[in-house]
């Protein structure tokens, strides 16, 4: 995807010199496996989809071989770690492809060295090498976990074969321990967001564009929680996972939640604060103008009156542009459209326990 910049932002991921002049840390594996992705001569969305399928016919030919699926017959269940495998990965690119553009758009806000933004540049675009191991381990462990107490149990009850599980359980611990990534990209991203709006020193009420430019990363970085959850559950009904299952959706629901809302709240601090500021401005200038209003009545200066009353007018006028300024940092109608499409994996989850009930009944 590519993306156009109004501000000379570095490249995400720079040689190893500029690396060490500008940057404290190289780029994790899975940055240098997304970089390497995006640089191949077809679209990077399509070249997840292929390998979203590749994986998936793969697991799907070895439930065939194994027994587990009758041969030619179909289960959506073989998509679900691809999907956490690609999906993720797929969002990641999408998401740093996007910052950019949003850190460009907001940079008229920053009164910062060009270092800095060239930093802010590869943060936003770029994971330590470190943490990312460390994401990479944390998820095994907690596969390992979900695999004996939710995924074993559904596996062994649809009579899947040695082989078939093997299968399973590798594919599944790879999803995890590198689609993983996604929950610490999100947590990331979202705090830098919140350290970037902290850099802006004034607010302008009469000038939002820029202020708008991270509530589209923060919005779509929700929507790509709601659009994993949301096939997860089309794929894989609560039935298979289980309480575990159902606990990591209630995580995610909430994520997606928080990374639209959470990183924007200090710019809707800011705003109300500098527009309360301007509104009790605004009124020392209507309390003098009524005070010279009230000496003039008491000299019988009548025209001046008529004139101070043309300033009262403008001044009136001043206060209702001032109180319909928005203070959130967003467009009218994104936070509209981000609560419908979140409510839509809420509404699977209740019709899949409804249908459970009943069928079960």
């Amino acid at each position: 995807m590519s993306v156009t910049r109004t501000d000379p932002l570095p490249d995400p991921h720079p040689s190893q010199q500029q690396v060490s002049q500008v940057i404290p840390y190289p780029p994790s594996f899975i940055d240098r496996l997304t970089d390497f992705i995006q640089r191949l001569p077809i679209p990077y969305g399509l070249t997840y989809s292929l390998l979203f399928i590749l994986e998936s016919a793969m697991v799907l030919g070895f439930s065939w071989f194994d027994g587990w699926l009758p041969a030619f017959q179909f289960d959506p269940i073989v998509f679900l770690f691809p999907l956490w495998l690609w999906g993720p990965l797929a969002f990641v690119t999408y998401l740093d492809s996007l910052s950019l553009r949003a850190l460009s758009e907001f940079r008229p806000l920053l009164d910062v060295s060009p270092e800095t933004k060239r930093r802010l540049g590869y943060e936003f675009t770029t994971m330590p090498a470190t943490s990312v191991i460390v994401s990479a381990v944390a998820w095994s462990i907690v596969y390992l976990l979900f695999w004996f107490v939710a995924f074993a149990p559904s596996v062994a009850a649809v009579g899947s074969g040695v082989l078939a599980t093997r299968v399973l359980f590798l594919v599944g611990f790879v999803s995890f321990a590198v689609g993983g990534v996604i929950y610490y990209h999100t947590i990331r991203q979202l705090r830098l967001v919140s350290r970037t709006v902290r850099m802006v020193n004034q607010f302008d009420l009469f000038a939002l564009d820029p202020v708008y430019a991270f509530s589209v990363l923060t919005s779509r970085t929700g929507m790509s929680w709601v659009a994993l959850i949301t096939l997860t559950l089309l794929i894989s009904p609560l039935a298979v996972g289980g309480i575990a299952e159902l606990s990591t959706l209630i995580l995610q629901i909430a994520l997606a939640m928080a990374a639209f809302l959470l990183p924007l709240r200090i710019v809707n601090r800011r705003l109300m604060s500098e527009k309360r500021l301007q509104m009790a401005e605004l009124n020392q200038r209507v309390k003098a103008t009524l005070a010279r209003v009230h000496k003039n009545v008491d000299e019988n200066s009548l025209q001046e009156v008529s004139k101070l009353h043309d300033v009262l007018n403008a001044l009136t006028t001043e206060r209702e542009i001032l109180a319909r300024i928005p203070t959130w940092p967003w467009r009218p109608g994104l936070f509209a459209g981000f609560v419908s499409i979140i409510v839509l994996p809420i509404v699977l989850v209740l019709v899949q326990f409804a249908l459970g009930r009943w069928l079960g009944g």
